[in-house]
């Protein structure tokens, strides 16, 4: 008895084509073809999202417990061109956002409140808010360098011996470096 190969059904060679393309579909997706371009904006949840990932987008936080004053600029972080920085002396609180060592000029735009009156801020040079009470929502940027806009949101308080907490300082907030405007 010979065996004897017969043709495939057409139903048979279909399957197998589609097979093959579902297949490399799966392979063109798992080789990185898929670009970030690619991607509606806002439809990725966090869930999908590394931890690194989604620290990076919500930005760096600081809660500086009560300190005793001592007068001496501490820096709080260094972040594309701008030092911020607090001081805490024998009468209130300084909150320092400062051009990196060598940079160009620092623009600074926003809102604060100091001692519970608010004001705004739309400036080029280091700027220093100070008080007994002082709360910073700005953004700023280096004039030169990678001019990546960085939103500081920053608060910080002072207490007097007359409270009766001795002299001390609190320092709390956020720091969100944005992209290039």
């Amino acid at each position: 008895m010979k065996l004897r190969l017969r043709a495939p059904s057409p139903a048979f060679a279909i399957s197998l084509i589609a097979l093959f393309v579902a297949l490399g579909g799966t392979t063109a997706y798992a080789s990185g073809l898929i670009s970030g371009r690619q991607i509606v904006n806002h439809s990725i949840p966090a869930k999908k999202l590394t931890a690194a990932a989604v620290n990076a987008l919500q930005g760096r936080s600081f809660n500086i417990r009560p300190f005793t004053p001592d007068s001496v600029e501490h820096q709080l972080t260094t972040t594309h061109g701008i030092d911020v920085n607090y001081k805490c002396d024998s009468k209130q609180i300084h909150l320092i956002l400062d051009k990196r060592a060598g940079g160009e000029s620092l623009f600074v735009s926003g809102d604060y409140a100091q001692d519970g009156v608010m004001k705004s801020v739309n400036q080029v040079e280091i700027q220093d808010f100070s008080g007994q009470s002082v709360n910073v929502n700005v953004i700023a940027w280096p004039r030169g360098g990678d001019r990546t806009v960085t939103r500081i949101d920053l608060g910080g308080v002072f207490w007097s011996k007359e409270s009766g907490a001795g002299p001390a300082c609190q320092l709390w907030g956020l720091i969100t470096t944005g992209t290039r405007p």
